[in-house]
């Protein structure tokens, strides 16, 4: 994946995201923007969207998303990836494959995204099956006094070819995109940001 800054890709509304539990995600936290305030980690209560949980993951973002440390990881991630990455680096997944490279770049962009982005890619395999396509969206948060700025990621993957190993280990060796935007937002609040 190439490197793209934020303002270089496509603007889309929210009605573009080609998931429900994404729509559902990006609804929950946009609700929560008040008068174009950020939205921070403690505007967030897990009781509003425990159906979400399981495909949640709470990022913190160091040096404009070059460094991204899972804070939590819904049970769904955890079992596609393998292991809970509650606590580890996006980096330390292991070698830099382009796997892990695309997957770095998604998080950089998402952390600098002033109003959230959505991706949907496909993988290809040689060796071994995974996840055909995932979802993800990356929506910003404030950090909490000193704390760094966060993101608030949904990801859902394709259920319908079962997952033997994760998809780390499974490494695709082909990564085609499907969409790639920021997400608009609604009309009320571009007006306030203007303000």
């Amino acid at each position: 994946m190439s490197v793209l800054p934020d303002h270089s890709l496509p603007i889309s509304s929210p009605d573009q995201i080609d998931d429900q539990i994404l729509r559902e995600l990006y609804g929950y936290w946009s609700g929560l923007r008040v008068a174009g305030k950020r939205v921070s980690r403690s505007d967030i209560d897990p009781i509003d969207i425990p159906h979400l949980l399981p495909y949640i993951i709470l990022a913190e973002c160091y040096d404009a998303g070059q460094r991204i440390k899972f804070r939590l990881t819904g049970s769904d991630i955890a079992f596609v990836q393998g292991s809970d990455l509650t606590g580890r680096y996006l980096h330390e997944r292991g070698p830099r494959t382009p796997y892990l490279e695309h997957l770095s770049e998604l998080y950089r962009i998402g952390a600098i995204s002033e109003d959230g982005v959505y991706s949907a890619f496909c993988y290809g395999y040689t060796e071994e099956e995974g996840p055909k396509k995932v979802n993800r969206i990356f929506l910003p948060l404030d950090g909490q006094g000193e704390g760094p700025p966060m993101l608030l990621v949904g990801q859902v993957r394709d259920k319908t070819v079962p997952t033997a190993r994760p998809i780390w280990l499974t490494e695709p060796n082909h990564i085609e995109p499907i969409a790639l935007f920021t997400i608009e937002p609604p009309m009320h609040q571009q007006a306030t940001r203007q303000a």
